[in-house]
């Protein structure tokens, strides 16, 4: 199987100043997070963010598109679409097809008055309260050529003793479309995950924020009941059912993903358990829903390392609780995400394969993208590779 790299080490990104004019092009030291999103009329976006100073989480960087016209065969020029301090530090994209319209919600952090430091704020500085969130929004009418103003949103409902509230999971939020109750068509639903402390000890949880009115408003909708669900991908069902699957930040039962499913449009969760046959070495999925000669398939991506030794860079301090990001894996399901197979390895053991995502296209086509690297743990470049659903369905039954 060949690969292609979108995102090669040594690409330029022009960044803006304070006041949003070019100021000086940056080479990144690393890349990460992609994602797909097809518009109605065909045309492809694929989204990543960049880190200019290290490949930190808390590092400096900034989300990034670029568009294809072709399918996902050639891809045009990159497209800075937020950067820390202008004023945001990341974006998870939506598509409003009702309304033809790309949203991008995004997050800063901020320092707690009496807990200043001169440094970049760590994960650890959030779940001990020392930070707090803003959260925005910015809209974009013509396939995310140009945007708007971004705009402050507030989302309510938020618990209070969430330290980290709302962290837009590195995938894509959805629109629904297929619900019963047809007042439900048209939400607007973005997976996240939080934090909070809880006699000392972290506690992660996944959750939705949903809006019903286009992104004009949020608010905190099903809870994942799974502690320790983390980073989450979500897919609609041809029967209005919401397939909620999630990394797992717990590590018990070792190397497994969480799932549930949501029977009203994302405001309750049910049936929160791991599924065995879904690897998962502490990692974000892609996934994606297709139907092919009127049957439906769910696919998912994720890494399938073996366990390694106690110097591994995944690693939690408990050894039988992490793997290692490599040897990514394309799994199937064909009964409604209840069960799930392995059907393809998209890459080698010993081939570094991180976060991934992965795109259902009108053309028939399965795009998938994922974090890699010259070695297992440096984020250096995104691999891309397409499949055809029609070959891929044939591995299924």
């Amino acid at each position: 199987m060949t690969f292609e790299t979108l995102t090669p080490k040594g690409m330029k990104i022009t960044i803006p100043d304070m006041h949003g004019k070019p100021s000086m092009e940056l080479v990144p030291f690393a890349v990460r997070c992609p994602n797909f999103i097809e518009l109605n009329d065909g045309t492809i976006l694929y989204f990543f963010c960049m880190k200019f100073g290290s490949q930190k989480d808390e590092e400096i960087g900034g989300t990034v598109m670029m568009r294809s016209q072709d399918g996902g065969k050639t891809w045009g020029e990159m497209q800075l679409l937020c950067y820390d301090g202008a004023p945001c530090e990341g974006g998870l994209p939506i598509y409003d097809k009702v309304h033809d319209t790309l949203i991008l919600i995004a997050r800063t952090r901020h320092w707690k008055p009496g807990y200043e430091e001169d440094r970049l704020l760590a994960e650890d500085d959030q779940i001990l309260g020392h930070t707090y969130e803003r959260f925005w929004m910015n809209k974009s009418t013509d396939g995310g050529r140009t945007w708007g103003e971004y705009r402050e949103i507030i989302i309510k409902n938020t618990p209070a003793n969430w330290t980290i509230q709302h962290c837009p999971s590195p995938g894509i939020g959805i629109q629904l479309a297929k619900q019963k109750d047809n007042r439900l068509n048209g939400r607007l639903i973005v997976p996240c995950n939080d934090a909070s402390l809880n006699n000392g000890r972290n506690e992660f949880r996944a959750h939705l924020i949903i809006s019903d009115d286009f992104g004009e408003s949020w608010r905190v909708a099903a809870l994942e009941n799974y502690l320790g669900a983390s980073e989450s991908v979500i897919v609609e069902r041809n029967d209005g059912v919401l397939v909620y699957n999630c990394r797992n930040q717990s590590g018990f039962p070792a190397n497994r993903r969480i799932q549930s499913f949501s029977y009203d449009g994302g405001d309750t969760l049910e049936g929160s358990a791991t599924v065995d046959t879904l690897f998962d070495p502490l990692c974000h999925s892609g996934f994606a829903i297709a139907e092919v000669d009127g049957k439906e398939y769910i696919f998912l991506t994720s890494p399938t390392g073996q366990l390694g030794n106690a110097t591994d860079f995944f690693r939690t301090g408990t050894p039988q609780h992490w793997g290692i990001r490599e040897a990514l894996m394309l799994y199937a399901s064909s009964d409604g995400g209840k069960t799930y197979k392995a059907i393809k390895q998209v890459c080698d053991k010993g081939v570094f394969a991180a976060y991934s995502a992965i795109c259902v296209t009108k053309a028939g086509k399965l795009l998938c993208a994922w974090e890699s690297g010259p070695e297992i743990g440096l984020y250096r470049d995104i691999k891309y590779t397409t499949f055809d659903l029609d070959e891929l369905v044939k591995l299924c039954d």
